[in-house]
């Protein structure tokens, strides 16, 4: 009996879900936030926990030894060397941390090509093309993240200074942000003090307000479409049209208001999540 454990990990929280070789599943186990940026120690209690907790259910389900296979997809750890470190504390005998944007694309495609606009707290835009990856963006929200839910609540906040200055136009928008802060100074202890999952808070103001005919939240999310649109372009081969999958939870905001310009490219559900693609790739690795 073999257990392959997947693992879909990041700045607003962590999922975590197993298969056993017969095909038996256990249930998503969840727990908070594993960012490896800021706070790296509790980014890997986090997911020492959970992965403990998930193959405690696997284990009592397979009643009886099983070799374990643990896939990981923990945002920025590749980026800044933390699989390492993630690994030997886990001490599995098996086990590879990747990239969330690589699960993203297995989630989205398995093997398939295709190109993925990963639209979460964060975001990152990548192509899958005869085996390999090309990614753009991902550089996290003080260099990027363009388009994601942190990157439209920080515009939002923007927006509303402009109006106060009289550089921008006002509306029911900015007006629900100063009712929420008091003066400029309240919005920059906000900023100073905040994290991206603090600023993606706001992205749901932002939408709401852009569905009751906003003008400014509906320029705010009109830029991220369009921006959405310059990476995908940029992915796409010349000599075909890849399909396009949008993920996370921006996408399904983003997917609605690309109207015609999504008819450039065919748009397509994602076989599956980021999670599913740490499965996936967690039984090939298993395999191998």
């Amino acid at each position: 009996m073999k257990i392959f454990l997947g693992l879909d990990g990041g700045g607003t929280g962590c999922r975590a879900r197993a298969r056993l070789s017969d095909g038996r599943t256990t249930a998503e186990h969840r727990a908070g936030p594993a960012n490896v940026h800021t706070d790296p120690d509790g980014a890997i209690a986090t997911i020492r926990a959970l992965v403990a907790e998930t193959l405690a259910e696997a284990q009592a389900m397979a009643a009886g030894h099983a070799e374990v296979q643990a896939v990981l997809g923990i945002a920025g750890a590749v980026e800044i060397g933390a699989g390492p470190r993630i690994v030997a504390a886990l001490d599995l005998p098996r086990v590879a941390v990747v990239g969330d944007v690589d699960l993203a694309l297995s989630g989205a495609f398995e093997g398939d090509d295709g190109i993925i606009a990963a639209l979460g707290t964060g975001s990152v835009f990548a192509r899958q093309l005869s085996g390999q990856m090309q990614r753009v963006g991902g550089y996290g929200f003080q260099l990027g993240d363009e388009a994601s839910g942190a990157w439209i609540g920080r515009e939002a906040m923007r927006r509303a200074l402009y109006a106060r200055d009289g550089l921008g136009p006002a509306g029911p928008l900015t007006a629900a942000l100063w009712a929420r802060f008091a003066d400029p100074g309240a919005m920059m202890i906000f900023a100073r003090d905040s994290r991206p999952t603090n600023f993606a808070a706001m992205a749901p103001l932002v939408i709401e307000n852009a569905a009751q005919g906003c003008p400014v939240a509906a320029d705010v999310l009109d830029t991220a479409t369009a921006w959405v649109i310059r990476a995908i372009d940029r992915l796409q081969p010349e000599d075909r049209l890849l399909p396009v999958a949008l993920m996370g939870g921006v996408g399904p905001v983003i997917a609605a208001r690309l109207g015609p310009a999504g008819g450039r490219w065919p748009l397509v559900s994602p076989r599956g999540s980021i999670l599913d693609g740490a499965l996936w790739r967690a039984e090939r690795l298993g395999a191998a």
